[in-house]
């Protein structure tokens, strides 16, 4: 399966620019991929950063003096012609597994999966904004329903998880579908 190279620019040169014009100090900036990630943009003082990828980072920045980044990818991370790390900065690289993460981000329903890519189990957590009825089906990448319950009683507000047992599913793309009464979100799932 083809994986897609996205690229990122971490746009923080900006916040820590203006973070130092009003003397505050800002978060940690987070950048998460479920494939690979291309970094472009300087890491600035005042601005660390976290970086995670599943797959690969590959790197053509500068981390600042005083900065700090981090950067931990599942396979691999490539340093190409123009990255540095200025001395007096903290960088560290790591070789790591990277869990994958589905999420789609509402003010509203929001649904999640983890371990994603994942062998025989994964949870799908969920996060009910109001009390609602919840329908979850399971398809394959053809769209044939695999698994479905009948929508359950009102569930109330609050977080959910649901263990998705993928012991004797084939390799594969699969989507995950969870219904409410007045919405519908859809994630997908990779079984390897």
């Amino acid at each position: 399966m083809k994986q897609t190279l996205l690229f990122l620019s971490l746009c923080v040169a900006a916040t820590a620019a203006q973070a130092q014009n009003t003397g505050q100090r800002t978060a940690t900036k987070s950048v998460f991929s479920n494939t690979s990630i291309a970094l472009v943009d300087a890491v600035g003082t005042n601005a660390p950063v976290d970086v995670q990828a599943v797959d690969q980072i590959t790197a053509t920045n500068i981390v600042e003096r005083s900065a700090t980044a981090t950067y931990t990818a599942g396979k691999a991370i490539v340093f190409q012609p123009g990255f540095e790390a200025k001395a007096g900065s903290v960088f560290a690289a790591t070789i790591a597994p990277v869990a994958a993460r589905s999420a789609e981000a509402s003010s509203d329903l929001t649904v999640s999966a983890w371990p994603n890519p994942f062998q025989d189990l994964t949870t799908v957590e969920y996060k009910l904004p109001e009390s609602s009825t919840v329908k979850h089906t399971l398809t394959d990448a053809r769209g044939a329903i695999l698994r479905q319950n009948a929508p359950t009683d009102a569930q109330p507000a609050g977080v959910y998880k649901v263990g998705v047992d993928g012991a004797n599913l084939p390799t594969g793309v699969y989507i995950y579908q969870l219904q409410t009464g007045t919405q519908t979100k859809t994630i997908r799932l990779l079984k390897q």
